[in-house]
Parts: structure tokens; sequence; C-alpha cells
């Protein structure tokens, strides 16, 4: 139960498990599209930002060549006085310029739009802010950008650009410049270039780390006077996006497409996209801030997350009902596998799961088997169904009578077995406690239409005295019962003789397996003689006698062949060795005699017992007619319809039935108006007080006078006295068995007996 309680949470975390891995893969894979857009998105803003200003400054560049050569083609051209028309002419068709300049190679500005002051325009070759950019114009052929910085002339943010002007051998005859304003509208300079409130645009200087341009423009001066960034911290900072990227420097550099890289400064993540511009030595980065796209990524992960918690809460539910229904039917399962589905009561495992918990707490105990007394007739008489409501009918009895005790277990063992399991240990109480018990039980009950009356036999064990372990005591106990199934409707108390007689049970049980194979069993005869002396019957008993046992009473190991299976065998070995043995003194004799055959319970019940009958008889050569088959009132008791069915065929076949013991029971006279019986046997206990007992005289008196209304021949046996004989013979008893006749004899000795007077003149035996 504990397994399959963790195999069902288990389940349920591995779900949970499984599912978390998934979301966070679903959660990765949309975190890795966001960023991979914002990224795939400023690579193309760059890319895209990078050719408007190389366009941009390709087409100036084209520009202040064209200026440039036509200058230079005037011989006046460092004239101050001459005006310049051609300048303020592109300055009106494009207003993304402030303004143009020629300046000699020394840096003097000499000839300017007419928008500027000449005179209070600086030398480009001693301003800090232009001397380097002018310096790189004199030795480089292509359009050189400066610093970014402030034209107070013009009030605004001036990105120069200049180019130097040669002679055809090379020689630098002055230097043309002009100026891009910034946020121009509709220019590649103005804060339109940005689509989303969080993009930055950058334009950096690869040759100093001066920032060139920066949108949003909402920034102050000081951005474009000093470096962004310090040669070792711009070293540092490529030797991480290096790694990040897998590529160097030069190997961006020689790229013609952006590449992305995060970013952070002022505390704050970015993604930045860079693409350099290898004639104009600008790297154009288009970035933006984590923040917003965390903000997204977490109004979804919040979506996902309401829906991952949504589904485990409804799946964790579902586990809980699951869980509660697995409870329940574990919790049914592990009733019934420890109670009884019939009576409710406590089944063999239970039993013992109580009796192992009771050893091991090592607490004395008693206790009790309570077995049914011919239960097994009320299920063959009245069928399973009358059998099991009579089952319940005993468990709800022996519930009310000692089922209120906190203290007591009860259990159906099996069958018809009980188990009252018991804190009171005092010998003597606890066995008056059960005759009490059975007492009580003895009542009658109403089942169905039935009113039976039902008796019970209990065995006593204590714990540890009689057993150390659950199986020892009930060994115990069912020893003990054994014992108070012998006087049914009784109490034993185990005692260690019973251990003694359960081991000789053990070894007639082997002994008598090995004889039946081996044949060491013989048969003797006891003569049944009429009034006048004549032999004219013979009764067939067992006998053994065994190697190590010496000679077993036919009582002792008839009894364990009936508990041990090996009746059948035994009553074959009957049957066919009586009829055997009578057929070859029948032969002998000339004349046949009565032959009678205690017949057991076991092979009356057997569906072939009257064709076995038969064949053994035909085999033999025997008239049915001379076999008497000797039955008892226990074997009435379990199923009188199949008994009048077996008895109504062996009599159609000419074979006679005797009631033996017939007066010991509860039920004899009941007895000879149901069944078709030939013959009545007086048991020995009424023969043996006769004399002295005047009931007894009576009763046998009577049964002669009843079997004589019946038309039943009635056989008296135990007759041991003389004075026995002759009083039974005044009772009108025609037929006699017993030791003042003739003891049993081998058949050798019957012959004799038979054959002392060969014209059949009666006998003494003493």
């Amino acid at each position: 139960m504990a397994a399959l309680k963790r195999n069902l949470w288990t389940l349920f975390w591995l779900i949970l498990l499984g599912g978390a891995v998934l979301l966070s893969v679903i959660l990765y894979a949309r975190w890795q599209s966001l960023y991979d857009e914002h990224r795939t998105y400023h690579q193309n803003r760059a890319e895209l930002i990078s050719q408007a200003v190389n366009s941009v400054l390709h087409t100036q560049e084209l520009v202040l060549d064209v200026i440039g050569r036509e200058l230079i083609s005037n011989e006046q051209m460092f004239d101050n006085s001459q005006q310049l028309p051609l300048l303020d002419n592109i300055l009106a068709v494009d207003k993304s310029m402030l303004g143009f300049g020629l300046a000699r190679p020394d840096g003097t500005l000499v000839r300017v739009s007419s928008n500027l002051d000449l005179s209070k325009l600086p030398n480009l070759r001693t301003q800090p802010e232009s001397a380097a950019s002018f310096e790189q114009a004199l030795m480089s052929d292509k359009m050189v950008l400066g610093r970014t910085y402030f034209l107070p002339a013009l009030d605004a943010w001036v990105i120069p650009i200049r180019k130097a002007l040669r002679s055809p051998n090379g020689e630098v005859l002055a230097v043309m410049t002009g100026g891009l304003r910034m946020n121009t509208p509709g220019s590649v300079f103005s804060s339109s270039v940005r689509n989303r409130p969080n993009d930055i645009i950058k334009l950096y200087r690869e040759a100093d780390g001066y920032l060139q341009y920066i949108a949003p423009n909402a920034v102050g001066p000081a951005i474009y006077t000093r470096p962004q960034i310090t040669t070792e911290q711009r070293d540092e900072n490529r030797q991480g996006y290096t790694e990040e990227i897998g590529m160097t420097v030069d190997e961006v550099k020689a790229l013609d497409r952006a590449v992305s890289f995060s970013n952070e400064y002022d505390g704050e993540a970015y993604i930045t996209a860079a693409i350099f511009n290898r004639r104009y030595q600008l790297w154009t980065l288009s970035e933006t801030s984590l923040t917003p796209l965390k903000a997204k990524f977490r109004a979804t992960l919040l979506q996902y997350l309401t829906v991952f918690i949504l589904i485990f809460g409804v799946l964790y539910a579902l586990f809980r009902v699951i869980h509660r229904a697995e409870r329940e039917r574990r919790e049914e399962l592990l009733y019934h596998s420890c109670h009884d589905d019939l009576t409710g009561l406590l089944n063999r495992a239970g039993l013992f799961q109580v009796l192992d918990e009771q050893v091991e707490r090592q607490h004395s105990f008693c206790l009790v088997i309570i077995n049914i007394d011919h239960f097994k007739g009320i299920n063959d008489r009245f069928g399973q169904d009358i059998g099991d409501e009579t089952l319940v009918a005993f468990s709800d009895q022996l519930t009310a009578l000692c089922g209120t005790n906190p203290g007591n277990h009860l259990a159906r063992l099996g069958g018809d077995e009980f188990v009252v399991v018991s804190e009171n240990t005092d010998p003597d109480e606890q066995q008056r406690v059960c005759e009490e018990l059975l007492k009580d039980l003895a009542t009658n009950m109403a089942i169905g239409r039935l009113n039976l009356q039902l008796t019970a036999s209990a065995g006593i064990a204590f714990y540890p005295g009689h057993g150390d372990s659950t199986s020892k005591l009930l060994r115990s106990a069912h020893l003990a019962l054994y014992r108070a199934k012998n006087n049914r409707n009784s109490v034993s108390l185990y005692r260690s003789e019973m251990e003694m007689d359960y081991l000789r049970q053990l070894v007639v049980e082997q002994r008598l397996r090995l004889a039946l194979t081996d044949k060491h069993l013989h048969m003797v005869y006891q003569p049944q003689v009429d009034n006048e002396g004549l032999v004219v019957g013979l009764e067939a008993l067992v006998r053994w006698q065994d190697e190590e046992l010496g000679a077993v009473s036919p009582q002792e190991f008839v009894g364990v062949a009936e508990q041990s299976g090996l009746m059948l065998s035994l009553g074959h070995f009957v049957l066919d060795t009586s009829l055997k043995e009578y057929a070859e003194l029948r032969e002998k004799l000339g004349h046949g005699l009565d032959l009678a055959i205690n017949i057991s319970v076991i092979q009356f019940e057997q569906p072939q017992f009257v064709k076995e009958v038969m064949h053994l008889l035909h085999t033999h050569q025997v008239p049915p007619q001379e076999l008497v088959l000797e039955i008892t009132e226990s074997l009435v008791m379990t199923n009188v319809d199949q008994v009048l069915n077996t008895i109504k065929r062996l009599q159609d076949q000419g074979i006679r039935l005797s009631m033996d013991d017939f007066g010991t029971g509860f039920s004899s006279l009941s007895l000879l108006r149901d069944l078709p019986l030939n013959e009545l046997k007086v048991d020995k206990s009424f023969v043996d007080s006769m004399l002295d007992d005047p009931r007894a005289a009576n009763m046998i008196r009577s049964i002669i006078f009843i079997a004589q209304s019946h038309a039943m021949d009635v056989v008296v046996e135990g007759v041991e006295l003389q004075a026995q004989a002759e009083k039974l013979m005044s009772m009108g008893c025609r037929r006699f068995q017993g030791y003042y006749f003739s003891r049993p004899e081998r058949l050798e000795r019957i012959l004799e007996i038979c054959t002392q007077d060969s014209r059949g003149m009666p006998f003494k035996a003493h």
C-alpha cells in the first residue's frame, strides 16, 4: 500500500517535474525568441542606419570634392574679398548642411558660405576639437569626419566633414570643410531614426573613441566632448565581446553585416548590434535596454505560470481524488484481506497479524479454537447456502457473546472453525467461560425455514506456556480441539501429553500408509449365533500388527485413517479382503452365512460406492443376499437424501443394511421411520448393565419390540455372560454376538468353529 501511495505521488512529482522542465524549455525558447527578435531587429536597424549614414557621408564627400575642385580651378581661391555664391546655392538645396568653408593647409579658413562670419571662426588646425581630424584630412585621400562639437556662431551642434584638395602631384592645396547639422528633420542625424522609445542609435569614432552622434539627443553637451570609454576599458570590453560572439574586432570590422552582443553600463543591461564603416572609420550601434524586453517576458512568464499553476492545480486535485479513492480502495482491500467475506470476522491472515503482534509484544493471552460439531452434515443435507447462513448465524451469536469485550479478537480460521483471542490467562476461569459459551451457543438457530440446534467443541491454549510462536500456539490449540471433539460439545485445555498423542498419531499414520501398501493388515471374524447356538453369521473386523508399533487397536488406526484421508484405501481393503476370505470359507462350508462389514461415512458418500460393492461381490462370487453392511447414525446425519438413495440402490441388489450401535444416538427412533433398514444392532453398553440396571434391560426389550414391529432382525452384541444370553433369550432375542460365544478369530479358526459339528448342532464357546 505504501508502495502504491509512493508510486502515485512519485508519478505526480515526475509529471510536475516534467511539466516544470517543459515550462522552462518553453519559457527559455520564448525568451530566446524575444531576444533573437530584438537582436535581429537591431542588427537590421544598425545595417540600415549604417547604410544611410554611409550614403549621406558619401554624398557629402562628393559635394566637397566637386566644390573643392571648382574652387581650385579658380586662381583667386584664397582671395578673401571674393564671394562664393556656389556655397550658398548648395546650402539652399541641402538643409542638413550648416555651412561650407575653404581652409589653407595651415588651418586658416579663407572662404566660407555667407551664413558664417569668417572673423568668428577658429583656426581648424589649432582648435582642439578639430586639430586631430584636420591633420588626418591632410594625410587622407578620403573625406574625414571630425569630432562633433558645438558651433557658437550658428548655435548648433555640428559634425564636421573635411577633405583635402590636392594638386596633380598630390600636394595639399587646401582643405574643403563642411558641417552637418544635427537634428535636421528628415535627416539620418535626427531623432526620427529611432522607431521605438527605448531604442538608442550611436555613431562611434574608431580613431579616438569619441561619440559622433547619439539618438535620442536629449543628452548634455559633455557627451560629445570626451571619450565615452578609456582605451583600457575598450580593450577589456572588446575581449569580452570577442568571447561572446566568437570573432575578433578585426574580423567584425571586415564584415558587411552587423553583429550583436550584450552590453551593460550604468547598471543596466542592453542588447547591442554593431557594424563598422571602414571608409569613414565609424561604428554604427543600435541598442535597446533589456528592461522593456524583460517586462514583456515577465508578462509572458506570468501568463504561462498562470496556465501552469491552473493545469497542475487541477492535476493535483485529480491526483488527490485518485489518492483518496486508492486509499479507500486499499483500506477496503486491506479490510477484505484481513476479514472473512462471509462472516465479517478476522480471517486467517488477520488472525495471524493479531497473534504476531501479541507475540511480538510478549503479552500473555489465551487462544480458543471453536469448531461446530457435525457441520459437514448440515452442508451435505441442506446445501451450501444453508451452511453459509449457519456460519453467519453462529458467528453473529459468537460476536454477541464475546465481541463486546474490547480485549477479545474474533476470527474465522476456515471452514467451521472460529477463534477467540482473549486476555484472560487464568486456565480454570477460561475453561469455565468456554463451557458457558458452548452452552449459550447450543441454542436453536432459525436458518431460513429450518430450526437447527448446533453444538460446538473448543480447544484452549495459552501463550507463551503452550507455544512461543503463532504456529506453535495454534498447533497446541488444535490438539486440544481434537481431544474435545472426541467427546463432542466439550472444552479441552491443552496438556503436554496431547503432543505425545499427536506425535503418536503421525507415526500411526505413517506406518498405516506403509501397512496398506504392503498389506500388513489382516481380517478376523466374530461369529453371530442364533438362540440354538448355530453360527448364522460373521462380522468382519480389521486388525493390525505392526513391526514397530506392535498391535494397534482398530479404534486408533481407523480414527487416524478418517483424519488423514486413508479411509477409502482402508475401507476398500476391508471389503475386498473380507469378501475374498468369506468366499473361501463359504466354498469349504458348502453353504453361506451372513457377512457383516462396517462401512465408514467417507466410503458411503462416494458416488461409485454401490458400483464398487457390486464389482467386488461379482469378483469373489458372493451372493449379495449374504452381505450385510453396517452403518452408524453419524452417517445418516450427513445427508439423509443421499443415504436413502444409496440404501435403496444397495437393497435393490439384495444387500441388507444394519444400524450399528443402535440406541446410542439422539435420533434413533426417527431413523427407523425414515430409513428402510433390515437389521438393528444393540450396543454393548446396554448389555453391560442390563443385569443391574432395569432401565438398560427395558431399553433392550423396547428395541427388540420395535424391531419386530418393523419386521427387522435384531443382533445384540457384547454378550459375555451366560446370564446375559439367557435374559436376552427371554426377551425374545434370536441372534447374539460376543465373547460368551466366541472372540474374533482368523479365518482358519472360524472354519473349525463352523465345522466342529457336521450335523449343525449348536456349540458352546466356553
